[in-house]
């Protein structure tokens, strides 16, 4: 396992010190990089393992909301995770972008967490009469799915028929 995500940032140089050999500063990273992992790991098994949301962490923790007014947006509350067993926080809520309605069919979108950059994306998928969530991309987590119906003017927390839906998919640690 290596350390990914923006939980730690090796050094370049080190506090108060002359100019020194690299091999002496990677020498050193490469320690807190293995008892990072051991902690992180460690911290992991103490939640249960695995992936996932920790509950209670912050308010409606990685939750997916409509926006208010509804749009062709959502909101990501923040939060924290463990995702490949590292340690996820989404510091702030986060928009996605905006969301394109299908033209024929319904369709899945999946909102993701992703651990190499610590934000969330929303993944498309395909139109169908009977439509499918696309997969997680590799590290990352999924949060929320979006039913999207053609003709749909925004995106709203429960199903009214007519427009967009979310559908809460996070699991919790």
């Amino acid at each position: 396992m290596a350390i990914k995500g923006n939980s730690y940032t090796k050094t370049a140089w080190a506090f108060q010190e002359r100019p020194v050999a690299s091999f002496k500063l990677n020498l050193w990273d490469d320690r807190i990089e293995g008892a990072l992992e051991i902690a992180y790991f460690l911290l992991n098994l103490a939640w249960g393992g695995g992936n996932g949301v920790l509950r209670g962490a912050t308010e409606h923790d990685l939750q997916v909301t409509a926006k208010s007014p509804p749009g062709m947006i959502v909101q990501v509350n923040p939060g924290y995770a463990f995702i490949s067993k590292n340690p996820y926080k989404l510091q702030a809520a986060e928009d996605s972008p905006a969301i394109g309605p299908p033209s024929v069919n319904p369709r899945i979108d999946l909102v993701q967490a992703r651990l190499d950059t610590w934000s969330t994306t929303v993944k498309t998928g395909a139109e169908s009469s009977s439509p499918s969530p696309p997969n997680p991309d590799a590290d990352c987590i999924p949060v929320a799915r979006l039913y999207l119906r053609p003709g749909m003017t925004c995106i709203v927390d429960t199903d009214d028929g007519v427009n967009g839906y979310i559908i809460d998919v996070r699991s919790f640690l």
